[in-house]
């Protein structure tokens, strides 16, 4: 395409005159007007670049390959953030079991036949030493 306006281009005359009003014109015919007109010598259109398809190509690669960078950044973020909430889940949960091992008297568990289990002081103690160390580890 670019080739055929410079071929288009190179065989026609461009030519710049002034009106009565001061005004430059250009155009590809004298003016209607038949005042004196300057033909303007064009320069050659510049020749097509070989490596311009390869470059381009290059450059649309490179852009994918960023933008494939910046899927894997947004997904490994909302990964982290997923983990975030389901860390800060995990012990806000255990916060409220080391409050209520901590602040009953009574606490029991229920088997898989649903029969209450009741934990003895020492077994409390215990369970609540275990919780406390888990969020301890985990938690902030």
């Amino acid at each position: 395409m670019a080739l055929t306006l410079a071929l288009t281009t190179a065989g026609a005359e461009v030519y710049k005159w002034v009106d009565a009003d001061g005004k430059v014109h250009y155009g590809d015919r004298k003016p209607a007007s038949g005042g004196a007109a300057n033909v303007i010598e064009l320069q050659p259109a510049p020749a097509v670049d070989a490596d311009h398809a390869a470059r381009s190509l290059q450059r649309h690669r490179l852009l994918e390959a960023f933008e494939a960078e910046r899927a894997k950044r947004r997904q490994a973020d909302a990964d982290a953030a997923a983990a975030k909430r389901e860390r800060d889940e995990a012990c806000t949960r255990a916060r409220r079991q080391l409050a209520e091992l901590q602040r009953a008297h009574i606490v029991y568990t229920e088997n898989e036949s649903g029969e209450r289990n009741y934990m003895s002081d020492d077994d409390r103690r215990t369970a609540a030493g275990g919780v406390q160390a888990w969020i301890d580890e985990h938690c902030d």
